[in-house]
Parts: structure tokens; sequence; C-alpha cells
């Protein structure tokens, strides 16, 4: 985790990646303060129900899961001792740490954007922590999917591609079959637009994608696990 964090910090790949997204931040919040009355709260709500962010985290996500594969570090690093199932999970672990401080880091912006349009707001802080950890737990099954079509393609190419795609599909199949009951828990872009009905004490319309969320992370955690121990460099 160490040696990702430094590699991320001195990464030019990141810095034009941060500046792309967080300047897209600034610009969308720029518009909003000249569309509608924006406050500090209301700029953290539209942040967190843009289910275009979903896929806007799929670079970053590469940029830690997929690095050692793409430039054929995979090896080396296991030969320094590190067992395969603590490099696995030190590396769903530093995904995860990244997306909580790229969320944050957004939602920073446009707070204080807003702040700057109409004041403070009626914010709820609670609301807020349990909204910002929905959303990277809905966030992780981009991971979990990403990992496994990486471990068993052993491309990077594949797995952002097929992980874009599969999301996507299932977002198009939910607004074509909208009473198919399974997709009311794999949904999980279209979920995000309905975050603002999470509360510090409910989950509000989302409890059922977040219980998909919770068999995928978990199912595909263990499978990726497997794969992982299984597969060879």
């Amino acid at each position: 985790m160490r040696a990702d964090f430094y590699r991320l910090r001195h990464s030019r790949s990141l810095l034009i990646w941060e500046a792309l997204i967080l300047g897209f931040t600034i610009f969308t919040t720029v518009n909003w303060g000249r569309e509608k009355h924006l406050t500090g709260w209301l700029a953290v709500q539209l942040v967190n129900n843009s289910g275009g962010l979903f896929l806007w985290l799929l670079p970053l996500i590469m940029m830690t899961v997929g690095h050692d594969f793409s430039q054929k570090l995979l090896k080396d690093t296991l030969t320094m001792g590190i067992s395969r199932r603590r490099y696995f999970l030190s590396k769903m672990a530093t995904t995860v740490i990244v997306l909580i401080l790229q969320l944050f880091a957004l939602q920073l912006i446009a707070f204080l954007g807003g702040i700057m349009y109409g004041g403070l707001g009626p914010v709820q802080w609670g609301d807020w922590l349990a909204q910002l950890l929905v959303y990277v737990f809905l966030t992780t099954t981009e991971v979990t999917l990403i990992t496994m079509v990486l471990y068993w393609s052993n491309s990077t190419t594949a797995a952002i591609s097929v992980g874009f795609l599969a999301i996507l599909a299932v977002a198009i199949l939910h607004f074509q079959f909208a009473n198919l009951e399974i997709l009311n828990y794999t949904d999980w872009i279209i979920s995000i637009s309905q975050l603002k009905t999470v509360h510090l004490n409910s989950l509000g319309t989302i409890a059922k994608p977040v219980i998909g969320a919770a068999v995928l992370i978990i199912g595909g955690g263990i499978i990726n696990d497997w794969r992982f121990e299984r597969m060879s460099l």
C-alpha cells in the first residue's frame, strides 16, 4: 500500500486525470450556480446524484488495480516475499481508500463552490457521511468486477472495456425491463441518482442495490482471491 500511494503521488497520469476531473467539477458547479439557487449542501447532493461519476472513476481504478499488470511488475512484487493474498487484499484496500479520497475531493470542491453562490445551506452531516459511504460501497462493485475480468483475462484493456460495458448494459436493460426484479439489485448507476434518499439510519430507496452490491463484493472477492492464488504469472 505504501508503494502504491508513493507511485500515485508521483504519477503524471494521475496528475492529468485529477486536472480533468476536478476541472470538470469546477465547471459543472459554476453551471449549477447559474441555473439554480445553489448552496454548499445542494452542491454535494448534486455530485452524489451523478451516475456519470460512476463511469468517470474507471481510469482511477485501473491506475491502482491494473498498474502492475500493465507494467509487468506483478511477478517482481510477489518475489519480494509478499503473499498473494496479502497483495490482493492490499490492492483492494488501496483502491477503496483512493476512491474515498477522490469522492471527498469532488464533494469538497462542489461544497466550496456552493457556499460561494448561496451559503452553507441546511447541511446534514450524518446524511453526508452515510451517502459518501454508500457511494463508495456501490463503486466497489466496479472494482470487484474489473478485478475479476483482469484476473481471468490478464488484459487491462479487456478489464476496463468489459467493466464499462457490463455496468452500462445493466442500466440499459433496467430502463427497458423495469419490472425485472433482479435488475433492481444490480443497477448501481441508476441507484446513484437516488442517493439523496439515504440517511444516517436508513438506506432509503436503494436498499436493494446495496444488498446486490454486498453479494457481488463478498462473492466476487472470494472468487477473485481464489483465482489470484492459482493464476500463472
